[in-house]
This record gives structure tokens, sequence and C-alpha cells, in this order.
């Protein structure tokens, strides 16, 4: 549910793991709002999550019925999840589920990946059925300013 003020962070915790006061849950949160407006996505990960990727593209099929491009799920027999936007036919990765640091510029979930994912996906449904990202060309709230990754992983250590 949406406070008054319609704050997105105030939406219902993500399951029984992520609340607000969890420490990744501004990163989850990005990492969700970078699959939602992003027209063009990747997910590379094994078998096993193939049904709650289909999942996720089926509900922004629904909530976003004119976007053109749905999530993909591209196997992979890697131990973490990497999520691509695809950029004139270049992959550029923009969210990391795992144990590895990745590169500054990339969302860094890190979680066991199964948590991980579930979470983002969660995330994905619950900024989805809030209405985000609202309009063509909206980037992101006013409220909450442009993510830094660099910054938070720096608050986090």
């Amino acid at each position: 549910m949406i406070a008054s003020d319609g704050i997105i962070q105030d939406l219902r915790p993500i399951g029984p793991i992520m609340q607000m006061n969890h420490p990744l849950w501004p990163v989850v949160r990005e990492s969700a709002r970078r699959i939602v407006k992003s027209d063009s996505i990747s997910i590379s990960a094994s078998m096993e999550f193939a049904d709650l990727i289909n999942q996720l593209a089926d509900y922004i099929g629904e909530k976003i019925p004119q976007r053109a491009n749905l999530p993909k799920h591209q196997v992979s027999d890697s131990n973490d999840i990497q999520i691509y936007q695809i950029n004139s036919g270049n992959p550029e990765l923009i969210i990391y589920i795992g144990n590895v640091e990745p590169n500054p510029m990339v969302c860094w979930v890190e979680m066991e990946i199964a948590e991980g994912f579930m979470a983002i996906h969660e995330s994905c449904k619950q900024l989805l059925d809030a209405g985000y990202p609202g309009c063509v060309g909206c980037d992101g709230s006013i409220q909450e300013g442009r993510w830094n990754e660099i910054e938070f992983r720096h608050k986090r250590n």
C-alpha cells in the first residue's frame, strides 16, 4: 500500500527477508526500477528461474501493455544472475545477483541468488501495481534522487 504522500519506499515489505530496514532494500528497489522502466531486458540465469522470469515478463506485459519487448530468459550455468539492458543490440550489465563484486555502474544485490531474485521479482510487481514508471520519459522519483551505486556500497562497508 502506498502512503498518502505516494512515496514508493512505503510499499509493503518484500517477503519475510526484505523490509525497508534491510541493508539491501535500496539496491533491490533500484534494480526493480531498472527492470520495470527498461524496454529490452535479458536475464541470464539457470533453468530453475525460467518460470519466475516468464511470470515477471507476463506481469509487465499486463501492467504495461504498450511495452514492445518483455524480459527474456537467457539460460546460463553460472552461480549468479546477470540482468542486461540491450541497447542497439549490445548487452549492458545493469544488475548482478551474487557474491562477486561487479563494476560500480552495476546494481549489486549481494545475496544468495534465489532469495535476491525473488526480492527483485516481488519489488517489480509492487512497483507495477503502484503504477510505476507512470509516464513515457519519466526518470524515477524526484524525492529519491539519482541512484549512486558507489555511494551505496561505500555506506554498506
